[in-house]
């Protein structure tokens, strides 16, 4: 029930609960109210409408007590501290606010867990799926896109040079992220796949698309990029929703925090909702300067592998799968191909800690959901 509200000993009528409200002016006082006496009767304010029991809200359009407006320190805007407490700006829940660089995702993805006995059988498995995603792309538009992560990636990828059934005069390999060194640096992952791969098939240098050496960061993110735009759509076709590129496998491993290619945890590259290729120019992983292909970049691939394999794993692996983590904390959980598809291949070691059992009692998402 709302409580009568008073102007002065001018008092305006209370009602009822009810379903609607009604607006009700109550006219205010010109000048300060004048004493009563004691029981003399009370004069109520005309009202703008009879109160015939729907609720109704006193709004009163001119109290004139204060002539500049009113004082700032009044009772609980004085902090403890003696400080006048800021008045809020809010112009209302949710009205011009700036939304958080991360949100829940919403992206349905055709998800599978591969999951093999040994580190060798799962190396096996990557190389039948790598095979088979470079025939598939060759027979639909004559070339294939790859895309690779550094890490411990690169020494999984050496069955690949004896591998039948790849046309490397077809296929063109590119890094989706890369750390901002020299190519002959123990840091760079061209040298790592160069050495594990690369120079033992007959692939043309140019389909090779390497960091460009020597550049700021920045300038290198930008020469990067440059480079996937001028590719023909033929070759990298673009999405529909953003014009992303649309690469054919993109294979990433992930770290114990979480993180995919050089996107960390709550970082504002790992939100950047446009552009192809950004610098990271302080990476908590060293070393501090990399370049980095976009979540969205990724997102938009045909499909994406994420390998995580031995005992090392187990804690991360099983955090992502089955735990869902505020956004952005886990960038793991963010990739989730748009029309594409998602595999993770795995070891008996790095899922040891997985209920895969429960995974059919699927609860709300989110987690607070009923």
């Amino acid at each position: 029930m709302l409580k009568t509200t008073r102007l002065g000993q001018q008092p305006c009528l209370s009602t009822r609960n009810s379903k609607a409200f009604r607006l009700i002016r109550c006219q205010a006082a010109s000048s300060p109210p004048t004493p009563v006496p004691e029981k003399a009767p009370l004069v109520q304010r005309k009202q703008e409408g009879a109160d015939d029991g729907e609720p109704f809200i006193n709004l009163i359009p001119n109290n004139g007590r204060w002539e500049n407006g009113i004082p700032p320190v009044m009772g609980a805007h004085l902090m403890a501290s003696g400080t006048i407490a800021p008045f809020s700006v809010s112009k209302g829940a949710g009205v011009d606010v700036t939304p958080h660089q991360f949100q829940y995702h919403t992206t349905e993805t055709d998800t599978s867990v591969l999951l093999y006995v040994t580190p060798e059988k799962a190396q096996t498995g990557l190389t039948k799926l790598v095979v088979e995603a470079a025939q598939a792309a060759v027979k639909a538009k004559g070339a294939f896109t790859l895309v690779l992560s550094g890490g411990s990636l690169p020494a999984l990828l050496g069955p690949l040079a004896s591998a039948k059934g790849i046309d490397w005069s077809k296929t063109h390999i590119f890094f989706v992220d890369e750390r901002n060194v020299p190519h002959s640096s123990v840091d760079s992952t061209y040298k790592a796949v160069q050495e594990a791969l690369l120079s033992k098939v007959p692939i043309p240098a140019a389909q090779v698309y390497a960091i460009a050496e020597g550049l700021p960061v920045d300038q290198a993110a930008t020469q990067y990029e440059g480079r996937l735009i001028s590719i023909p759509v033929a070759a990298l076709p673009r999405s529909s929703e953003g014009g992303f590129p649309v690469f054919d496998l993109i294979l990433l491993g992930v770290g114990p925090d979480g993180h995919v290619a050089s996107l960390f945890p709550n970082r504002p590259e790992t939100a950047a909702a446009k552009g192809w290729v950004l610098p990271v120019k302080n990476s908590p992983k060293p070393p501090p300067e990399r370049i980095t292909m976009t979540m969205p970049v990724i997102n938009a691939a045909k499909e994406v592998a994420i390998v995580a394999l031995g005992g090392g794993k187990r804690e991360i692996v099983q955090r992502i799968l089955e735990i869902q983590s505020l956004p952005g904390a886990l960038p793991a959980q963010l990739v989730r191909p748009k029309g594409g598809k998602l595999k993770w291949v795995l070891d008996v070691a790095s899922a040891e800690l997985l209920d895969v059992a429960s995974w059919s009692e699927a609860s709300g998402f989110p987690r607070s959901a009923v």
